[in-house]
């Protein structure tokens, strides 16, 4: 330190030095509409109510300007009421606390700032409220050298990422407040000399520095300082956000878009029923068609509408709702007033409300904004109205009526078909005096037994949706089984599925047994037949639902099967089935003989992919060894089913016309007779736009209707994408399209890769406009697309998708699909196994391994 300071001593001998820096000038970022100006904003401001001008006031020094411009265009003091509730709610999330602990710590810094500081303006309040207290302080008010200084240091600070950080503070002549030193300029030591000493003509002898107080740490500051005066602008930077959040919250908000076009639109309100001691508002708004424009980059013309409602009472925001609604535009219209309805159903109770909704259309933006008052009367149910039940709630009445008769019987209550993770509870529904118990199983393996009522269990399925069966047995008092039943959750999306539903879990069952049989079948599909069997034994056929049949199983000592067979008519799919042992041991082992599947291309040595070979070309190794291939089939021979994800988050604006044209080609070349795809689209969150279907017309319409907005869940979309697949067989393989890295996933990016993994679908990413600096999203986008044994493209513009999809479409239908039964000690729910191909010309790519 005292070497520091006797440099200083030689520096201020010496005329002042030059700090002078070239400043960079700063990007400008690319504004979606134009911004306030400042006089706009000073108004704005005027007009705001006390306490959210003093909202505004006090959080100056962490707000982006993106936020305040956010907050400055809202209409009403209840969104900014709930911009201030997600304020502190972001802050939160990006600190990695909870329950306003964010806020709290920034109100005691600002009780600090206020009482020490006054002015929350100054610059020791902004970096206070910034960075908070610092590690040591050292105020230094008496020295013949200098003006009164304040010394802040700090062991780590997050802005510069930087250890050991002195910020010095002087108070320059005839002002109270302190400002922050920038050593900047060739007079940049002039600002901190005392102007009494400056002025007196008197020399300096000794050590100055160090005779002040403190001195050693005022010769630290500056020493400091002056290295890293560059850095020093980014002190007063407040911390970044993700500011698609901001746009997220006010999408879901009414807020006019000045200079937008004007929409025509009329409103309506009826309350046509109740619902408990709710009313039905149903709002109808009818859009003249003739003022809306089509979306027709896919060859599939559709009107798109965004509808945003708000319903306030007592000037609080009640409720807020987002819709989107698509329209063919394929259709001659009716008339030349012909007019898009939209309807909004809101169950409110009975009062005065009052209500807000936007409309705009997608393609033009032109919007409109219609205030409507709803006095919302009490309306009774009448007896002939049912209210629909979900089919969740149809399951279980349907499994209580069965139960009523009375018998020992057990059932499952359904869970959601969706992805299913993390800790979910298993109810079940049983009658019977002869019910003492419940045993629980989860794949194959016993995890708890409850003896007494409700019979329920929490089972966790872990971070990512994995197939997983569970069963539930009823026990007598002797702990002998009884009957049972077992359900299989995460099982994908593809939509034809049989299932006997009853019975189960049989392991005493006799005589005349009522068999029940659920079926799915694919949109816009008919179903053959569902054929019943008794071992090997066909017992009925049956062509409509309900598919139920009466089988008298014969008393016997050995172990025998029920199996349904469905089938599809005039349909080249192959029939599904499912079967259900009965009078099985209570401890039957489950005997799971998985072949394993390898997608593989091989390319020559140009690259190209050859489609002319046979078996004996090939060679697998599971963990270096050499296995039997027991299957192989080119992929010429088989149906191809192709997902693709779309990322359709706020920075694909500008780019998403050409995507949408350039998958709709893809779409049109790819699929043939037999094939089906889907489309995933991915903001802050996946969301299927077209699920499984053959016909390329849904596709592309789906494609028309992809809008770009929010946050980029890639991780998120990666797995729900993949979980798709589950039960699909044949030829696979997702598409993924995203133009920039994770910003919201629930699921991490090694749940990502592992899910890949077990999933064994070929991956082929398409990264747009990933910058060949970004290493780590590249990194990562080449791990899943190598683990899946697919390909990873980057490109510039969604212009040259065209060509890429060209390749990913050659590549497909130039496939073999090799399968082998791993060796007889390899168990089921093992670690990972690493897999090679090799091939006796040219260069084999697919999956790295697998999972038992």
């Amino acid at each position: 330190m005292r070497k520091i300071a006797l440099a200083l001593v030689a520096v201020l001998a010496l005329p002042l030095a030059s700090f002078a820096a070239e400043e960079k000038p700063q990007p400008k970022p690319a504004a979606e509409k134009k911004k306030l100006t400042r006089n706009e904003r000073k108004e704005r401001i005027a007009k705001l109510p006390d306490k959210h001008r003093e909202f505004l006031a006090a959080v100056e020094p962490i707000i982006l300007p993106d936020e305040t411009e956010t907050f400055l265009r809202m209409d009403t003091d209840a969104q900014r009421d709930l911009f201030i509730e997600d304020f502190w709610r972001r802050r939160d999330i990006a600190q990695g606390t909870t329950n306003h602990a964010f806020k709290r710590d920034y109100e005691l810094r600002l009780d600090f700032a206020r009482s020490e500081f006054g002015q929350l303006s100054s610059d020791r309040s902004k970096l206070y409220l910034l960075h908070g207290e610092p590690t040591a302080r050292w105020v230094v008010d008496k020295c013949a050298l200098f003006q009164p200084l304040d010394i802040w240091y700090y062991r780590y600070l997050e802005a510069f990422r930087q250890h050991d950080i002195y910020l010095l503070f002087y108070q320059p002549h005839g002002h109270r407040e302190f400002r922050l030193w920038v050593p900047l300029g060739h007079d940049a030591m002039r600002d901190l000399r005392n102007q009494d000493q400056m002025t007196s003509g008197r020399s300096l002898t000794g050590n100055p520095v160090l005779d002040c107080k403190d001195g050693e740490y005022i010769a630290a500051a500056i020493g400091r300082m002056t290295e890293i005066k560059e850095k020093l602008t980014r002190v007063f930077e407040a911390p970044k956000l993700m500011t698609e959040d901001v746009k997220a919250m006010t999408r879901s908000l009414v807020i006019k878009t000045e200079g937008a076009p004007v929409l025509p639109a009329e409103l309506s309100v009826q309350y046509p029923a109740g619902d408990g001691n709710r009313t039905d508002a149903q709002v109808t708004i009818l859009v003249p068609r003739s003022a809306v424009k089509a979306n027709d980059v896919t060859g599939v013309p559709v009107y798109s509408l965004d509808v945003i409602g708000e319903v306030l009472r007592n000037e609080q925001l009640y409720e807020k709702f987002r819709y989107r609604f698509d329209f063919p535009a394929d259709m001659p219209a009716a008339n030349s007033d012909e007019k898009l309805p939209i309807i909004l159903d809101r169950l409110l109770r009975p009062g005065t409300y009052g209500a807000r909704f936007k409309v705009v259309d997608v393609v033009t933006t032109a919007e409109t904004i219609i205030e409507k008052e709803l006095i919302v009367p009490a309306v009774e149910i009448p007896k002939e109205v049912t209210v629909a039940r979900t089919e969740a709630t149809a399951a279980i009445e349907d499994i209580r009526r069965v139960l009523d008769a009375r018998e020992t019987r057990l059932r499952i209550v359904p869970l959601a078909e969706d992805a299913l993770s993390g800790l979910q509870t298993i109810e079940t529904l049983v009658t019977g005096p002869a019910i003492k118990g419940v045993e629980f199983w989860l794949d194959g393996k016993k995890v708890a037994t409850r003896r007494q009522p409700p019979y329920t269990l929490d089972l966790d399925f872990g971070n990512v949706p994995r197939l997983h069966k569970i069963r539930a047995v009823a026990l007598n008092a002797a702990g002998e089984a009884l009957t049972g039943d077992e359900i299989v959750v995460n099982t994908g999306t593809d939509p034809f599925r049989v299932r006997i539903a009853s019975p189960r879990v049989a392991p005493k069952l006799s005589g005349p047994t009522r068999v029940e049989i659920d079926v799915r079948v694919p949109q816009g599909k008919e179903l053959a037949s569902v054929d019943l069997f008794w071992n090997e034994q066909r017992v009925a056929t049956l062509f409509d639902p309900p598919f139920i049949h009466t089988v008298n199983i014969p008393k016997s000592e050995g172990v025998g099967y029920l199996r349904a067979v469905a089938a599809l008519k005039d349909d080249e799919t192959t029939p599904v089935e499912d079967m259900v042992f009965v009078n099985t041991p209570q401890f039957m082992e489950e005997v799971n003989v998985h072949l394993v599947e390898l997608p593989t291309t091989v390319l020559d040595a140009a690259g190209k992919p050859r489609n002319d070979l046979t078996a004996d070309a090939f060679q697998v190794f599971d963990q270096g060894k050499p296995v039997k291939i027991e299957k192989f089939e080119q992929v010429k021979n088989l149906p191809l089913s192709i997902g693709m994800a779309v990322d359709t988050s706020g920075s694909m604006e500008s780019r998403m016309p050409e995507a949408q044209k350039a998958g709709a080609a893809f779409f049109k070349n790819v699929m043939e007779k037999g094939d089906k795809a889907f489309l995933v689209a991915f903001d802050s969150q996946p969301h299927v736009v077209q699920k499984w279907s053959p016909n390329l017309t849904d596709m592309q319409g789906a494609l028309a209707k992809l809008r770009p907005e929010e946050s980029t869940a890639l991780y998120d979309a990666i797995v729900y994408s993949l979980y798709n697949f589950i039960g699909v067989r044949g030829q696979k393989a997702l598409v993924l399209l995203t133009d920039g890295k994770d910003t919201v996933s629930k699921f991490t990016y090694d749940q990502a890769v592992e899910y890949a993994r077990r999933a064994a679908v070929p991956v082929y990413v398409v990264g747009l406009a990933i910058r060949a600096t970004e290493l780590d999203a590249r990194s990562k986008l080449n791990r899943i697309a190598s683990e899946t044994g697919g390909n990873v493209y980057y490109i510039e513009n969604a212009a040259d998708l065209g060509k890429i999809y060209d390749d990913i479409r050659n590549e497909l239908r130039s496939q073999y699909v090799l399968g082998f039964y791993p060796a007889a000690e390899v168990k089921a729910g093992g670690a990972w196994r690493e897999l090679t191909v090799k091939v006796e010309s040219g260069r084999a790519k697919t999956i790295r391994g697998y999972y038992p």
